[in-house]
């Protein structure tokens, strides 16, 4: 009795662990898992390819906007750099750390095909010109010279502001403003604008403090 009770016990086991096996191979092989399986790999895909756009997309927005700027012909009247006139200046003071700011220009360098700001500050008996690119900031030529000038300090904002300086400038001149300049030159501190009419250039200068303006065509 006990070898046979023994044996239905063992049946009874085997029987349940084949029904197990058997429901699992089952689940796995329905259409229901096998559709589910297949919507994840899709939507995985779908990420994977939407991360990739995203990265294509971000390349060629960094492209676009790296290759944005102030173009060659511009009319600086109406259009400026990245980099500020004043931005400039605080790049060439840092650069020379002391001295006295004379003088700023801003025009096209057909050398470096770039627009350039050239800052001119006078330490001592040393002319400092600072060269500096007007979209990346970037200094691009430092040079010095000895000299035994007694130079003034200029201000963009007084006693004459750029704005008003122009102003004055076109009402005796026509064109594009190509190129200016802020400077302390034989006593004055003047304001210098060249314009450009169908390739015939007109140069005005402005004086800062009596507002007098000249033209040299």
């Amino acid at each position: 009795m006990s070898t046979v009770a023994g044996l239905a016990a063992l049946s009874l086991g085997l029987a349940g662990c084949s029904g197990s096996d058997s429901a699992t191979d089952d689940a796995q092989n329905s259409p229901a898992a096998s559709e589910t399986s297949q919507a994840g790999t899709a939507e995985g895909d779908d990420q994977s390819e939407g991360a990739d756009d995203s990265k294509e997309s971000g390349s060629e927005s960094t492209k676009e906007s790296a290759g944005k700027g102030l173009p060659t012909d511009a009319d600086l009247s109406k259009e400026s750099p990245t980099i500020s006139a004043e931005d400039a200046i605080r790049t060439g003071e840092e650069k020379v750390g002391n001295g006295i700011v004379h003088g700023i220009e801003l025009d096209w360098d057909d050398k470096d095909q770039a627009w350039q700001y050239e800052v001119s500050i006078l330490d001592g008996n040393t002319d400092h010109d600072v060269e500096i690119d007007a979209e990346t900031g970037k200094i691009v030529k430092h040079e010095q010279d000895s000299t035994n000038d007694k130079e003034k300090a200029i201000d963009l904002n007084d006693p004459m502001t750029f704005d008003e300086a122009l102003k004055l400038a076109q009402k005796n001149a026509d064109g594009k403003l190509v190129s200016w300049k802020l400077e302390f030159d034989d006593n004055m501190r003047e304001y210098q604008f060249d314009f450009d009419q169908d390739g015939e250039e007109t140069e005005v200068t402005v004086d800062t403090d009596s507002k007098r303006v000249s033209v040299d065509d």
